[in-house]
């Protein structure tokens, strides 16, 4: 019955932490020889981490060729061209 109010206790703490004690509790984790096995089995990669990128996203990003500001307006190119193909329909 104690390991269910540990594992409660932890979780009540660890939702409290502000977000600097938080990175550094999981540096500690990280560093523990025993709990560095659980976390890295448990844990999902870091942002920072770095991670192979799949060759079917860098096929798709080499696909893509437009202006440079096709992100931001892409909804205005997307109208542009169907104008363009049928007219202002407005």
């Amino acid at each position: 019955m104690t390991e269910a109010f540990d594992y409660e206790d932890m979780h009540y703490l660890v939702d409290r932490l502000t977000p600097t004690q938080v990175r550094r509790l999981r540096l500690l984790v990280t560093q523990d020889e025993e709990l560095s096995q659980a976390a890295a089995a448990a844990l999902p990669p870091r942002p920072d981490e770095e991670r192979p990128v799949s060759a079917g996203l860098l096929a798709l990003i080499g696909a893509v060729n437009g202006p440079e500001d096709l992100a931001e307006r892409h909804d205005d190119y997307i109208r542009e061209r169907m104008r363009e193909r049928f007219g202002d329909q407005t």
